[in-house]
């Protein structure tokens, strides 16, 4: 191992990932000090900066809820984890593995955000997520307040005390939001949701949209939550999804609709869903100011003896002003047919955007302009048909969500080379969706999938835990089983349907990072993680350094020295890996600093080669 020291005396730059970073606290500490007293942050200086009155009681609206500032501390805390790589698999595909566009990730995926970050940073453009709605009958299975790395966070917010005598003393809040978080009440889930959510905009590029799969349980807290972390200003809308066709049973309404809530990163980099083009101008002030709008007959009848032309052939005239035009009597029954049949000719009218989908736009034979927010005619039935389809009769994943419904937002939404991710994968529905639709355009879209490994119960899922632990052989079926062997399937399925296609995805799963600690001795003994090889630690290097996951890794000596674009990645050292360092000229090295690995040796290299090492832990 590498001491920390040891490096900072020779000026070599230490990336510590241990060490929590918050962008807005470094930037007020940067741009704006006297907001930072004690390394804490002045809340009475950030008002005086903003000129508010800092004697009054400054109150504002917000969402609160038990829990919330440990929700915070867990955004902000990094991780204890790292990736291994586990398998890859490929339909048409001369790739290497090791170079895969698309990957699944199984774990925690509040670890997997963090770990991604440091790559992905204001990298992907679109965001699918279905997450466990909170239905008040089952337990989170995201132990996001219970694990051993969150004790020091615990404390830090109040939660958690060491008395004398070293024993853990917790708060009555901290014992009352692990009873809530047992129960799901809303208080639990929204602080399960929001560092998942924090995390999911900083990973949004600038012209970024998330789409979010909830119903009517959490949907109008869940609206707040948003308003609060993407921005009220960045809300694009809240669709409504009919996801049952037929009738069903219920003791008031039978609630056959799901909500889709979309938010952007950005509004000013933001060009809409399906806007397309831009539409005829209107050219007069006052049908600009009636256009799309309801009026009452004294206006149309005034605008229409004024503008009679304009009005008719404005492309937003509405049906229902063609008929008060007739039932006034200010046009005759043919020439009413005759503008009608004009209208129906030039004008958007409501139709699907794409034959194949069903949202609703308004359309004409040139362009697209803005879809409708209701969405039927594809339904949760299909997601299932499409399942059993795959998994030889067998539905092996409840309320899986139909492709179908996925590739509508996705077509418009995403370009050629763009990244998509979903943290809560489920079924595995989102990279079906992106397979069929690289299919179907020829394009390269790229898809990152994370889902925990969940155990599936064999009492409430029999057909699933069989499934995995007879066809697949799972010694302890999970959820993440049924993800990566449905993407395997329907890769197949839409290879065999389409000779152009091909795809690769790499599976990786998270382990444990190195770690220091005191032994009863008072001793320091350091915990390796015996299960990473050489290429995962070589992988997670990369991640530190910037380079996503899809940039090919590339072994210079096997399991010693790889190298991803413009960096070196150091694992082990010999006299080999030395003159080939001592040869490089502008490459930077990163190092394990958990490694035992010999710092002398590259001081003695070049003078040079300081101002390139960096060491990792």
């Amino acid at each position: 191992m590498i001491h920390k020291e040891q490096a900072l005396k020779k000026g070599i730059k230490i990336i510590d990932s241990k060490e929590a970073k918050n962008a807005l606290f470094e930037n007020l500490k940067t741009h704006f000090p006297q907001t930072i007293k004690d390394n804490q942050v002045d809340l009475k200086a950030i008002a005086t900066l903003l000129g508010l009155e800092t004697k009054a009681n400054i109150q504002g609206y917000e969402l609160t809820f038990t829990g919330k500032a440990l929700a915070n501390a867990l955004y902000s805390t990094p991780t204890q984890k790292l990736l291994k790589f586990e398998e890859s698999f490929n339909v048409r595909s001369a790739e290497s593995s090791k170079e895969d566009s698309n990957f699944i990730i199984k774990g925690d995926n509040l670890d997997v955000l963090k770990i991604l970050k440091s790559a992905y940073s204001e990298k992907i453009k679109t965001i699918y997520i279905d997450p466990p709605y909170n239905t008040k009958s089952d337990n989170f299975i995201y132990p996001d307040n219970f694990r051993k790395d969150y004790k020091a966070i615990l404390q830090e917010v109040g939660l958690l005390e060491i008395d004398d005598e070293g024993n853990e003393v917790e708060s009555d809040t901290l014992r009352f939001f692990k009873n809530i978080q047992g129960s799901r009440t809303h208080s639990g889930w929204l602080a399960f949701m929001l560092p998942r959510l924090k995390l999911a905009r900083d990973l949004l590029r600038e012209d970024g949209v998330i789409f979010i799969s909830i119903d009517d349980n959490e949907q109008a807290n869940l609206k707040i939550l948003c308003d609060e972390i993407f921005g009220e200003e960045n809300f694009v809308s809240c669709f409504v999804w009919q996801k049952k066709s037929g009738g069903g049973q219920a003791k008031h309404f039978y609630e056959g609709h799901e909500y889709l809530l979309i938010y952007c990163k950005e509004k000013d980099f933001f060009d809409g869903l399906y806007k397309v083009g831009k539409g005829q101008e209107i050219e007069n002030d006052i049908i600009r100011k009636t256009h799309g709008k309801y009026t009452n007959n004294l206006k149309l009848k005034n605008l229409y003896e004024k503008y009679p032309i304009q009005l008719i052939e404005h492309r937003n005239l509405m049906f229902e002003e063609l008929d008060i035009f007739l039932a006034e009597g200010m046009i005759s029954e043919e020439k009413y047919n005759d503008i009608k049949e004009k209208l129906e000719k030039k004008v958007y009218f409501l139709k699907p955007f794409n034959e194949n989908f069903n949202l609703i736009c308004r359309y004409n034979e040139d362009n697209l302009s803005l879809m409708y927010s209701v969405l039927n005619g594809i339904y949760n039935a299909d997601g299932r048909n499409e399942l059993e389809g795959l998994f030889d009769g067998e539905l092996v994943f409840d309320n899986p969500k139909p492709s179908g419904f996925l590739k509508q937002f996705f077509e418009k939404n995403t370009g050629n080379n763009d990244i998509i991710l979903d943290f809560f994968a489920g079924s595995g529905t989102t990279a079906h969706a992106v397979m069929e639709l690289n299919a179907e355009d020829g394009g390269n879209r790229k898809c990152i999938l994370v889902q925990i490994e969940e155990p599936i119960d064999d009492k409430k899922n029999p057909n699933a835990y069989n499934f995995c632990k007879n066809e697949l052989g799972s010694k302890k079926p999970v959820i993440s089983d049924i993800t990566i062997e449905r993407v395997k399937r329907a890769g197949e399925k839409i290879a065999n349907a389409n000779q152009n296609f091909s795809v690769s995805f790499s599976v990786l799963a998270l382990s444990d990072k190195p770690e220091l600690i005191s032994t009863k001795k008072g001793t320091l003994e350091l915990l390796s993680n015996e299960n990473l090889s050489p290429f995962d630690k070589a992988l997670n290097l990369a991640l530190q350094s910037g380079k996503t996951l899809d940039k090919p890794l590339k072994t210079i000596f096997e399991n010693r020295l790889y190298q991803c674009e413009d960096c070196l990645y150091l694992i082990a050292c010999d006299k080999e890996v030395l003159e080939f360092l001592r040869k490089s000229q502008n490459e930077y090295i990163f190092i394990d600093g958990f490694e035992d690995i010999n710092l002398e040796d590259f001081l003695n290299l070049d003078s040079s080669l300081n101002d390139r090492l960096r060491v990792v832990y």
